[in-house]
């Protein structure tokens, strides 16, 4: 089930809100993350629009201790909501930035990929949030979900190991 992102900007943030005149469409952003996924090795996913909702789903391997594990991320698109006058005396209304929503989604998720891969993150860590998976009544629920429910219980997990590494680096003037 879709999780509705409704998200009420204030002034200060809407003044501050980047691509709010944005000509690029919701339908092109759409396309874009699309090439995204592609570029970046994803060939399945699935958009599921629900309510006026939109997620984007799309399974992950890992590979962790010699052991391959799959999920499934779940990534929803905000509906950045903004008060707008109709007219001068006209009554205030909720306005859905439907284009600004999805381009702001759609560098979001570029941003994870790239950290992904040019080693900065990984992928358990850039979405840690949106993976999900069942529990052996059905239930489903998020990694980050579980592990903030069971926060006293960490102490009795291992630690996964970093996989990154430091490399040493020298500057040489020519």
């Amino acid at each position: 089930m879709a999780i509705r992102m409704e998200i009420e900007l204030s002034k200060a943030q809407y003044n501050r809100l980047p691509y709010k005149t944005t000509k690029i469409t919701r339908g092109k952003t759409h396309g874009d993350i699309i090439g995204l996924l592609e570029n970046h090795g994803i060939k399945d996913y699935q958009w599921t629009r629900l309510m006026g909702t939109d997620q984007l789903a799309f399974p992950l391997s890992v590979q962790r201790r010699g052991m391959e594990q799959r999920f499934l991320v779940k990534l929803t698109v905000p509906r950045l909501m903004y008060p707008k006058k109709n007219g001068r005396y006209g009554p205030t209304t909720m306005t859905y930035l439907e284009n600004v929503s999805w381009r702001i989604f759609w560098w979001h998720l570029k941003s994870k990929l790239e950290a992904i891969e040019f080693g900065i993150s990984d992928e358990v860590r850039e979405f840690m949030y949106n993976i999900h998976y069942k529990l052996p009544d059905g239930t489903e629920v998020s990694l980050g979900e579980t592990i903030i429910e069971n926060a006293e219980n960490l102490s009795k997990l291992t630690a996964l190991e970093d996989k990154r590494r430091q490399v040493e680096s020298e500057v040489i003037e020519e």
